[in-house]
């Protein structure tokens, strides 16, 4: 029997079977791709999968929702892979043609994270099969280079090599896994990283390699930064170092959610990647940062980005005429919301970004897959 609404907030928080009668239409979640290509994941395992299947066979919202991703999904299948060698993004304007065509190149990221997501939906191996080649064209073709802004966004292929790893040859893993090592040990050898974003994707991709590959030296080396990095990054007031060099909440969030993401999806490799609320000396913590952002993502405060950024390249965006890197231009609340669908895993109060007319749990797919009703911890 199909049902017509999921367990909200509350009445999920006091186990009780009321259900409430909620349909969404497919125009009125959140999609996955806020702000282009996607480099966050939401790792589920065999039996959160299968709760995932039981509500996309239940509930018509969370069925709209998958078949959404799943339409992706089947485009992707006729794709042909065109890996590149280099990636042309970092310290690039948009409006560069060599970044315009990695771009372009990169939106076979975003086909895998339809593919993995899609998988989990339902039981169909051509979706694992057609991962599996992407990761295998991309790992054959790509040099790794040890830049953490371009090659974060390659994380969809290294989690897609972990969800269908029983797919390939043994020659195949060992190509995939010596590529793998060597996007770490050039984020290892890195003489300086700038003490911000940069150092938050360079520790992801060495905490999804070392989870994925299982190698004890590279989960330490990644949560011990990270404690490093949230006591040197961050402020007991909720700041960092992102807000005060480029004076933009953009890139306050841009750190956080790829060091949430770690959180959540690592500790299900390592308890010890459950440094969520973890304060350092100083009284930093991402949670308190976290928090800092809410009332603008929530739409109760209002902040004018840019106006004081320290970054040469903030200033070339504006000086081409970009306008959402003019000075002063308004945060868009939006842009947090990722973080906040993240969040959710560790604070079932990030939820409320969403707003309340609708059922929060599924205002966002990621939301969704984080929610108390896929996840237990």
């Amino acid at each position: 029997m199909v049902k017509r609404g999921l367990p909200t907030m509350t009445t999920q928080a006091k186990r009780t079977p009321i259900l409430v009668t909620f349909v969404i239409a497919m125009c009125s979640f959140y999609p996955i791709f806020v702000n282009g290509q996607t480099t966050d994941i939401v790792i589920l395992n065999k039996a959160e999968a299968n709760t995932l299947r039981h509500l996309v066979g239940t509930y018509p919202n969370v069925r709209s929702m998958y078949d959404s991703i799943q339409a992706l999904a089947e485009e992707a299948l006729a794709h042909k892979p065109k890996p590149q060698a280099k990636l042309s993004y970092e310290g690039m304007l948009p409006t560069h043609p060599d970044r315009i065509a990695t771009e372009k190149a990169l939106e076979e990221m975003d086909m895998v994270v339809n593919l993995i997501y899609a998988s989990y939906g339902a039981d169909n191996e051509v979706y694992g099969e057609k991962a599996r080649q992407f990761v295998l064209d991309w790992s054959s073709r790509y040099i790794p280079t040890g830049n953490p802004i371009n090659e974060n966004k390659l994380s969809a292929l290294l989690w897609a090599y972990y969800l269908f790893k029983d797919r390939f040859s043994t020659g195949q893993k060992q190509q995939v896994e010596q590529w793998m090592q060597a996007i770490a040990q050039k984020e290892l050898s890195r003489p300086k990283t700038p003490n911000n974003n940069w150092e938050a994707k360079r520790l992801k991709l060495i905490a999804i390699i070392g989870s994925v590959l299982q190698v004890d030296s590279l989960n330490t080396f990644a949560i011990d930064g990270f404690k490093d990095y949230i006591a040197t990054a961050y402020y007991a007031d909720g700041t960092s170092n992102d807000l005060r060099d480029r004076d933009a909440l953009r890139y306050h969030v841009s750190g956080l959610t790829p060091t949430v993401a770690v959180f959540v999806n690592g500790v299900a490799f390592d308890r010890r990647y459950n440094l969520y609320d973890f304060v350092a000396p100083s009284g930093s913590s991402v949670s308190r940062s976290v928090d800092y952002v809410m009332p603008y993502a929530v739409g109760e405060k209002q902040r004018k980005e840019w106006t004081n950024s320290k970054a040469a390249i903030d200033k070339r965006r504006a000086e081409a005429g970009l306008a959402e890197y003019q000075p002063g231009v308004l945060y868009d609340r939006h842009q947090a919301f990722p973080l906040f669908a993240w969040s959710a895993f560790f604070k079932e109060d990030a939820f409320r970004v969403f707003g309340e007319s609708i059922d929060a749990y599924t205002a966002s797919w990621v939301g969704l897959l984080n929610s108390p009703l896929i996840r237990s911890r």
